[in-house]
């Protein structure tokens, strides 16, 4: 977990990586697990060997239930969010309260909803490419203070000395 990101009550986040600077609502749900859909069962028992379970049937795992999560810098995740296994959120994007996201979200992207869509970006491809290019979450606390009055307004902010 990066630098200044703060997690809400009543999370669970699980096989994650996190950026600097994000938001992370109450009840977000990261990486819950999945099971096979091609095997016969789907019941852990049958596949895997977890040392939570009354009793397994095997002694070794045959199936992956978790992959990794990678959520960038500057993200706001809404509460009661849940973001599914394997899934990667660009930097700066917005995830909308009670959503499910099934697919990677681009940076400064919105999405919402059951299954998470594409509400709008937040800027134009070329501010986008700026500030990824920026790094703002990389700059140290200083730069940070001295600029924080420019974070209000994008055009000012993209106008700065960057150094």
């Amino acid at each position: 977990m990066g630098d200044h990101t703060y997690v809400a009550d009543h999370c669970s986040l699980d096989h994650l990586n996190i950026g600097k600077f994000c938001s992370i609502g109450p009840a977000v749900r990261v990486a819950p697990g999945k099971h096979p859909l091609n095997f016969v069962s789907t019941h852990p028992s049958t596949f895997n060997a977890q040392s939570n379970l009354m009793g397994n049937f095997i002694s070794d795992n045959h199936f992956k239930a978790y992959d990794t999560v990678s959520i960038g810098n500057d993200v706001w995740i809404g509460s009661n969010a849940i973001i599914m296994d394997g899934v990667t959120i660009g930097n700066g994007a917005v995830i909308a309260a009670n959503s499910v996201v099934t697919k990677d979200v681009g940076d400064y992207e919105i999405v919402g909803g059951v299954p998470a869509k594409l509400i709008k970006k937040r800027f134009d491809e070329n501010l986008i490419m700026k500030l990824n290019e920026i790094e703002w979450w990389d700059k140290d606390e200083a730069w940070i203070k001295k600029n924080i009055d420019n974070f209000r307004d994008i055009e000012r902010f993209l106008k700065q000395d960057v150094d």
